[in-house]
């Protein structure tokens, strides 16, 4: 028997029900696995942007308040500023007199007069910036040792404080090297730490007293035998565990830079060492 037309009618509304609870739920599990952002400006933000940026020697690069799928609630902040260094100190101070009661994370990228960049990161709080150490003489410190350099300062959750650049360079960064102590000095932590310093064809670990002769290492390497890659990584950042030095170096070279490393005073003289492709 042929069904009335209301049940006809209840039978597709159902059916539209069905398919728009099915889009949003996926809409709303895409939202999740997203995290989309949906921004939340708010007058107090605004204003506490107003403040930083009336600094002088500040510019702002970009900032914005918002919230994720799925809980939509604690807005985040963020603001990333270029700053001249002769002004950092200023800006936090500003930071510290904020009124904004949120948390804001910061992105600085600090410029000197002889064009060192350095790049510090801070944790979300509200009011003074969370950087984990004193900025200030970290950079003027990079900026007498490394001048010239883009260098990323951070302390990490480990508690290791890394120097990273993401230029091309590899004899650059042997003064950074050499000097790892002095900045992790400047920074105000606890002394005898271990220092990262690393780049695209650079990476060691300087421990107490290693600075110099890892400078000593690295640039006769780099004079004698044409090395363009040095990497002295622990074994659990190895794929397969193995604690080694990596180089890339002529072929020709390979047994003296062997001993080379052998003959240093560095912790690494054990290693065994795996040549990488040039």
């Amino acid at each position: 028997m042929p069904k009335s037309s209301g049940a006809r009618i209840g039978i597709g509304a159902a059916v539209v029900g069905v398919v728009v609870l099915v889009g949003a739920g996926v809409l709303f599990y895409g939202l999740m696995v997203d995290e989309t952002r949906f921004g939340r400006p708010s007058a107090e933000f605004d204003a506490a942007r107003s403040e930083i940026a009336s600094v002088e020697g500040v510019e702002i690069v970009y900032s914005e308040r918002w919230v994720e799928a799925p809980t939509f609630s604690d807005p985040a902040s963020y603001i990333s500023v270029t700053v001249r260094a002769d002004a950092l100190p200023d800006l936090l101070d500003r930071a510290c007199e904020s009124t904004y009661p949120g948390a804001v994370s910061w992105a600085i990228e600090v410029d000197t007069a002889s064009e060192t960049r350095v790049s510090l990161f801070s944790d979300p709080a509200p009011g003074c910036l969370e950087i984990g150490f004193d900025p200030v003489p970290v950079v003027a410190e990079i900026d007498r040792v490394a001048p010239g350099l883009p260098v990323q300062a951070a302390l990490m959750d480990s508690g290791m404080f890394t120097l990273n650049t993401m230029e091309d360079v590899f004899e650059g960064l042997v003064p950074l090297v050499a000097h790892a102590e002095a900045v992790r000095d400047a920074a105000g932590l606890a002394p005898r730490g271990q220092v990262e310093v690393a780049g695209s064809r650079l990476g060691v670990t300087v421990g107490p007293g290693e600075g110099p002769a890892y400078e000593e290492l690295l640039t006769l390497l780099i004079a004698d035998y044409e090395v363009s890659y040095f990497g002295a990584a622990s074994g659990d950042t190895q794929m397969d565990g193995v604690d080694k030095v990596q180089v890339a170096a002529p072929e020709q070279h390979h047994a003296a830079v062997e001993a080379a490393i052998a003959r240093s005073s560095l912790p690494l003289s054990d290693l065994p060492v795996a040549f990488l492709p040039e």
